[in-house]
């Protein structure tokens, strides 16, 4: 970048006044398609789990799961926790909770809140979360006991995550053929 010195006119001022030379024009072209896709968030976290990046794999899974509820319940009357929980509880049907922390939390919530917003946010899981290999096909959920007292999610979660996001009505154009 260029810079010119110039003295101020006026006699208040002593200092230097540094004008720069103009930027060049950038022309900006908006693409139609989407670049960034749900899709596309399905697909790097199958490629992240295969990989062994488990927790970047379950951050791209909410990160799907956050863009389909806001797709069914669109701001501004839903906010981003209000539109993440409500899709999670829908696509189960019933109300899964685990104690973790003294108190009996709705696992939607511990996926917003203790997964997603600390992988988001802090850049790592809670200390008191760990993901485990699940010995059956079902989804695991364990409220550790003593020493550790950590609050143990079952790795087929991701499994659940995924389905919840292919089979929403709002994602079947993207879904059209088999992810």
């Amino acid at each position: 970048m260029k810079y010119e010195r110039r003295r101020r006119p006026t006699r208040r001022c002593t200092g230097w006044q540094f004008r720069c030379a103009p930027l060049p024009q950038v022309s900006l072209v908006v693409r139609t398609d989407k670049i960034m896709s749900i899709k596309n968030r399905v697909e790097d976290a199958r490629q992240l789990w295969q990989s062994g990046r488990k927790e970047g794999a379950f951050l791209n899974a909410l990160i799907a799961v956050a863009a389909t509820a806001r797709k069914r319940y669109p701001h501004p009357q839903y906010k981003d926790k209000e539109s993440f929980l409500k899709f999670l509880q829908e696509s189960h049907g019933g109300r899964i909770s685990a104690e973790f922390r003294g108190e009996c939390i709705p696992i939607e919530e511990i996926f917003y809140k203790w997964v997603r917003c600390q992988l988001v946010h802090e850049g790592e899981l809670p200390f008191d979360i760990e993901f485990i290999n699940d010995k059956n096909e079902g989804m695991t959920i364990r409220a550790g006991g003593p020493p550790e007292y950590k609050l143990l999610i079952g790795y087929n979660w991701i499994n659940y995550l995924i389905n919840a996001i292919i089979n929403a009505s709002e994602n079947k154009a993207e879904f059209n053929e088999s992810v």
